[in-house]
């Protein structure tokens, strides 16, 4: 679906894919490297959306920047040229807040809560985030999940969700530490896949504190459907919620 931004008394065009485009413009030219787009030219984003170059300009002693629906950015950032319209689309704050600020930001938001749990309950990074934010791009989802479960409040989120699942199936902290004092004591050698089966329990608990959530995560990820069944009981429902696309 194309969505347009007023920008000038001029309505700007956000495309959602190059098919899109091609609709409209079957013959104009496409620069696929946004970075290398000039004024009114259309360019290619990061997450294969279709948009026009509003302005191209120069602060002095950087590099040159440019200005489209998407926002304003630096043709030398790393950051990607990607998602919905920014309130203000000349603030180059955007290029911190997209990914930094989300990472960073303290409070909460309802769909991360979502995300969170999806996560816990052993859905893919890149499907939760589908699932819940609106977007049906899945670089840009990726790129989105990877970034909110390194933020530290997602990453308790997915923590404390993950203790909560396995809580309900009878596992908490003293569950396992007396089961791995019983398999210590036990001098029987084949407990040792027992052991190793209860130290990815623990590390998925969160028990280790050097260790990082990504590889508790990972850890909890590694399980089978199988085994996972059993960890589902706390069934998640999508709270009611309503997103409005400012323009």
């Amino acid at each position: 679906m194309t969505r347009y931004r007023k920008v000038k008394n001029i309505m700007q065009p956000l495309f959602e894919n190059e098919d899109e485009f091609r609709k409209v413009y079957p013959k104009d030219s496409l620069v696929g490297d946004w970075r290398d787009g000039e004024l009114n030219d259309w360019i290619l984003t990061d997450d294969k959306q279709v948009c026009r170059v509003i302005k191209r300009g120069k602060c002095e002693g950087r590099a040159d920047y440019i200005v489209t629906v998407l926002g304003s950015y630096s043709v030398a950032t790393k950051e990607l040229l990607a998602g919905d319209m920014p309130k203000n689309i000349y603030s180059f704050s955007r290029d911190m807040s997209r990914t930094v600020h989300r990472r960073e930001k303290k409070n909460i938001s309802q769909n991360e809560i979502m995300f969170a749990k999806y996560v816990a309950q052993g859905v893919k990074p890149v499907e939760a985030y589908l699932k819940v934010f609106k977007t049906k791009n899945e670089k840009y989802a990726q790129t989105q999940a990877t970034s909110l479960l390194k933020s530290e409040r997602v990453s308790k989120l997915v923590s404390e969700e993950i203790k909560k699942s396995l809580s309900k199936v009878g596992i908490d902290e003293e569950y396992l530490l007396n089961n791995a004092k019983t398999i210590v004591d036990n001098l029987e050698s084949k407990d040792s896949d027992k052991l190793r089966a209860l130290d990815m329990l623990m590390r998925i608990a969160g028990m280790f504190p050097k260790d990082t959530q990504k590889e508790s995560l990972t850890v909890f990820q590694g399980f089978s459907n199988e085994q996972l069944e059993q960890l589902r009981d706390a069934e998640v429902k999508m709270i009611a919620h309503g997103e409005k696309e400012t323009v």
